[in-house]
């Protein structure tokens, strides 16, 4: 699967159990949303996605297990500890019109209200108030908005630009 067709869902945890299981923690929102997409592919975090076949997948304390074909005992299913999980994008819902997927904004160029440039989306941090932006500048600087509507005024994923104002309270 190209690397650019795939998101990620999810990460992989330790064995559970001595037949193959791993503990398995989702990205989607809500978590079970993981349960609904398929097929699922694994990568080590580079640009290759290998296709897996999921044996089963149930809700486990916090986060989920899951047992994949070819993984049948507990030190197969430790190779595969922090692997990552994705899933081909056409699987996925479109994001409704005030929603975005976190893949589709990475990369977009930053500007604040004025239009003087800030940076790159870089990627996302999860919180339990809201999602945070991370917007990494030319110099290596990062620079963390919070990802809501007071903060983020303006998302158009065509330009690739994300207009900010990023201090509106402070």
């Amino acid at each position: 699967m190209p690397a650019g067709d795939c998101i990620v869902v999810g990460k992989l945890g330790a064995p559970y159990g001595v037949r193959g299981w791993l503990h398995v923690k989702s990205f989607t929102s809500p978590a079970d949303n993981l349960l609904n997409y398929s097929p699922w592919a694994l990568s080590r975090g580079g640009n290759e996605w290998q296709p897996v076949i999921l044996e089963g997948c149930r809700a486990h304390k916090s986060g989920f297990v899951a047992k994949f074909e070819g993984v049948d005992d507990r030190d197969a299913a430790a190779k595969l500890t922090a692997t990552l999980v994705g899933v081909a994008r056409q699987s996925l819902p479109e994001a409704a019109a005030d929603e975005f997927y976190w893949r589709d904004m990475e990369g977009c160029a930053v500007v604040d209200r004025t239009g003087a440039a800030l940076g790159r989306v870089h990627g996302f941090l999860e919180t339990g108030a809201h999602d945070v932006m991370v917007v990494q500048g030319a110099a290596g600087d990062e620079t963390l908005v919070p990802f809501a509507a007071r903060y983020v005024t303006e998302v158009d994923l065509e330009a690739r630009r994300i207009v900010v104002d990023w201090q509106a309270d402070w």
